[in-house]
């Protein structure tokens, strides 16, 4: 069995994220009766995307980049997820958030289900890898 590439992880991760991504945004937000979804309902399909989402990151990545890239990837996941879980019980004990909450809340998921922290880090990993690599060839050069 041949050998997988790095980059062919990162590239299906990448693939797979924006996959999920479109579907979520086609098929449950950008949809007549989104209004008429009930909001546990919304939340739990909002909490498997998100779940989804960092485990096809994380397996991507861990194939592809550095430890403390994958330090970053966990800690910014579980602050948000952390913020978000909060908002969402909130949400479900004493009734409906403000406006202002939720659109918050909107912005961080949207944040964190999109490619772009995903792209972030293989852009971090490529441009550190180079440098690291021209370090490593001057200090063999000398």
């Amino acid at each position: 069995m041949p050998k997988i590439n790095k980059r062919t992880y990162f590239w299906a991760g990448f693939a797979i994220i924006v996959v999920i991504y479109s579907l979520y945004n086609l098929y449950l937000v950008d949809v007549n009766y989104y209004q008429s979804i009930p909001r546990k309902v919304r939340h739990i399909c909002k909490f498997i995307v998100i779940l989804s989402i960092y485990g096809t990151g994380t397996f991507a990545l861990k194939k592809y980049t550095a430890e403390w890239m994958m330090y970053i990837w966990h800690i910014l996941h579980i602050i948000i997820i952390s913020l978000l879980v909060l908002i969402g019980i909130y949400d479900w004990s004493f009734g409906e958030i403000s406006v202002q909450f939720r659109n918050i809340a909107n912005t961080l998921f949207e944040f964190l289900i999109s490619p772009v922290i995903f792209i972030a880090v293989g852009i971090l990993n490529n441009k550190f890898s180079q440098s690291h690599k021209a370090v490593q060839s001057d200090k063999e050069g000398k």
